[in-house]
């Protein structure tokens, strides 16, 4: 895991969401690419639609793909 991705997973440990951007960061993925994938129903976790064009990803399925949780 890289030095923004730690950052990323050490943040307020009672949140239950991740953004898009610190989804792609955990993931090592550009944001765009997650987004894109996410558009076309092949996000790698699946996100949680909030309006139209925000998407969050929950923390936990996020957390245990990056690898950071069991």
């Amino acid at each position: 895991m890289d030095e923004s991705a730690a950052r990323v997973a050490e943040q307020e440990p009672t949140r239950l969401f991740y953004s898009e951007e610190e989804t792609a960061t955990l993931l090592g993925i550009h944001r765009t690419t997650l987004r894109t994938l996410a558009l076309d129903g092949r996000a790698p976790v699946e996100p949680v639609q909030l309006t139209e064009h925000k998407r969050v990803y929950r923390r936990v399925d996020v957390e245990r793909l990056a690898g950071l949780r069991q």
